[in-house]
């Protein structure tokens, strides 16, 4: 048994048609991008590098309370983007917008909070809601650009924001493989 385990609270996003469609086109630019597999993506509300065994009861009693207490919403998948820049990119996302955006930064602000206390560092940035479609491994073709901006404002659909999972994150060399150790309902609290 490893002495810490890697893993994040997250939501966990269904790749419908659309996505499909652009995680397809970021795999077919060959290796200097990383395409996340559709049954692996989420969006990450906190990340634990190295997390003691001992303290993952902790963290489920805080994110049930901090989960359970907000109202399921909808999310939008809206827009692609590059960070830190489309010039030189390290990640490739989907935008999120809509009432499930504002309850997934309000929830990422309060695991913040709370896990501060058990040994967590707050974050070092505000979180911004997004959707990470693909890493960028090295100088990327000239046709990212141009799907970037041809799915500037793109719609790929909607999602509901109604339950947030801890996930275990295992390296390998075919990837992460993940685990579900946790399920946090929102609105499990509200009554």
């Amino acid at each position: 048994m490893p002495d810490t385990i890697r893993c994040f609270l997250a939501l966990k996003i269904p790749a419908d048609t659309a996505i499909r469609r652009v995680l397809k086109e970021l795999a077919a630019m060959g290796r200097a991008l990383k395409a996340v597999e559709p049954e692996n993506l989420h969006v990450t509300l906190k990340f634990f590098a190295a997390a003691e065994p001992e303290s993952i009861p902790k963290i489920a009693a805080i994110a049930t309370d901090a989960v359970g207490k907000h109202a399921h919403g909808q999310l939008t998948l809206t827009g692609l983007g590059a960070s830190p820049h489309a010039e030189r990119p390290n990640v490739i996302w989907a935008g999120l917008a809509g009432t499930g955006a504002e309850t997934l930064s309000t929830i990422a602000g309060g695991l913040d909070a709370a896990l501060e206390p058990i040994g967590f560092e707050r974050e070092n940035r505000p979180f911004a809601p997004h959707l990470t479609l693909a890493r960028v491994k090295f100088r990327p073709p000239e046709e990212l650009r141009a799907l970037l901006a041809r799915h500037s404002k793109s719609v790929f659909g909607t999602s509901t924001v109604d339950e947030i999972v801890l996930i275990r994150s295992e390296p390998g060399p075919e990837g992460s493989r993940y685990t579900v150790l946790e399920h946090f309902p929102l609105g499990a609290n509200t009554n």
